[in-house]
């Protein structure tokens, strides 16, 4: 891929549909780690792992990454002791990147990998894990918060979820009165909500990308 048509930031921010997300994915899961997480300094993805790591109601079993694109969550949380994650995203290109992903110890970092859209169901069993790490899924734009029921569906109870929201979005998007409706019907318990940049400060991206993210931290009722 030629400096002209290196994809970037901009293209990522800019997707609207499940079918612009399949598109950008497949022209970019080759040079995603180098061109995204390396060149923007992308941190958000180590601090939505380590806040699910740190939880002390975390409970034993699988973890679910969702959205978990090349793998760099899965990474972190094998590193963390995590004995089984799983992994959930619309394009098969990143999945198949996410697979050869290993640990430091060479073992393989995902026992499962699924390719879906959240905008529908997934073919997952309610009650299924014992944590759900999420850093990047809802950051771009073309999902809302109606995709947090199905993530909640396949925690069992007692999971702890670890979900990272675009700042931008957060309030705009509505993401604030869903869980705060979810919170009063008790499908969750009230979240710890932490303000983090989502990129190093130690490297220099353009202002309109130099976002926050909103980590919402919570346990499944």
């Amino acid at each position: 891929m030629t400096e002209e048509t290196k994809i970037g930031l901009q293209d990522a921010y800019s997707v609207e549909t499940p079918e612009d997300n399949i598109d950008l994915y497949k022209n970019w899961a080759d040079s995603y780690d180098e061109d995204f997480v390396l060149a923007t300094g992308y941190v958000a993805f180590m601090r939505c792992a380590d806040f699910y790591l740190q939880h002390p109601m975390r409970i034993s079993g699988p973890v679910l990454d969702v959205g978990c694109g090349t793998g760099a969550v899965g990474v972190v949380l094998r590193e963390g002791k995590v004995g089984r994650v799983d992994g959930i995203d619309i394009s098969q290109d990143m999945l198949d990147q996410a697979g050869q992903k290993r640990t430091a110890s060479g073992d393989i970092v995902y026992t499962s990998l699924i390719q879906a859209d959240l905008t529908r169901k997934i073919e997952i069993p309610d009650n299924t894990y014992a944590g759900i790490v999420s850093a990047g899924t809802f950051t771009h734009g073309h999902l809302g918060p109606e995709s947090l029921s199905e993530l909640w569906r396949v925690a069992a109870p007692g999971a702890i979820c670890s979900i990272g929201v675009n700042a931008g979005h957060f309030d705009s998007r509505g993401f604030a009165d869903r869980i705060a409706d979810d919170v009063e019907r008790k499908v969750i318990a009230e979240p710890d909500i932490h303000i983090i940049d989502t990129f190093s400060k130690d490297v220099e991206v353009a202002d309109e990308y130099s976002v926050q993210t909103m980590m919402v931290v919570c346990r499944v009722l």
